[in-house]
């Protein structure tokens, strides 16, 4: 079942580049604003360095993504050596597709300029194996006794890929759905089945080629009984 992610917590060295006076290196572990790495309320740029291995080896029918959940400033990103992107703040999940990149060993940079303390990779960043199509943009939407579910399907496959809504485990929505690498969009909106058991349940949708789940989104949601 896809996504697997990685989690790239720590430790990160992290080494202030300008200011004066300039606070000497740390280590931390990610996520964290400056303040709480015991930078304090530092204004400046600040270089992110952590390094990591090929996390196994990968299927034909797979990719390896780099993602990051929230940073505040100005950043730069690069993977051994070659620039992934800049970004201002938002908008988040950024991700960068790094399976070409990747190496027996690896270093990852992200260097952040940020006004203070607020400064940093606050959001989670983690690596995240998929399968050549996934789902994007996914929102799950209740009201009432119905579920709406928008988002696309990204990417490339041989076949049009089956496309499941489940509520508390049971299927509400099929459809057959092609890939395509600038977005597919979809949109559902379904009745959600009675006798569900009081308080939030889980809703999930699921991308499958074959017997194999190549994506998956799952919320808690509530509905009027």
């Amino acid at each position: 079942m896809y996504p697997h992610r990685i989690r790239l917590r720590g430790p990160w060295e992290c080494e202030p580049l300008t200011g004066e006076p300039l606070p000497p290196p740390c280590r931390v572990t990610m996520p964290c604003r400056w303040r709480e790495s015991g930078l304090g309320e530092y204004a400046g740029r600040v270089r992110c360095r952590r390094r990591f291995g090929l996390p196994r080896q990968i299927d034909p029918h797979e990719r390896i993504w780099l993602t990051f959940a929230g940073i505040e400033g100005v950043a730069d990103f690069s993977l051994n050596r070659q620039l992934l992107g800049q970004a201002v703040r938002g908008p988040y999940p950024l991700e960068y597709e790094i399976t070409a990149l990747l190496q027996p060993r690896n270093e990852l940079i992200v260097e952040v300029a940020a006004p203070d303390g607020d400064g940093g990779l606050w959001g989670e960043v983690a690596l995240e194996i998929r399968a050549t199509a996934y789902l994007r943009n996914v929102r799950l939407a209740s009201e009432g006794t119905k579920l709406s579910v928008t988002g696309e399907v990204v990417g490339v496959a041989e076949r049009p890929l089956d496309f499941y809504v489940l509520v508390n485990g049971a299927t509400v929505h099929y459809s057959a759905i092609a890939a395509s690498e600038v977005g597919q969009p979809f949109a559902v909106v379904v009745e959600v089945p009675e006798g569900l058991p009081p308080g939030p349940v889980e809703v999930r949708a699921e991308l499958v080629n074959g017997a194999v789940v190549w994506y998956v989104v799952s919320e808690l949601a509530s509905f009027a009984r």
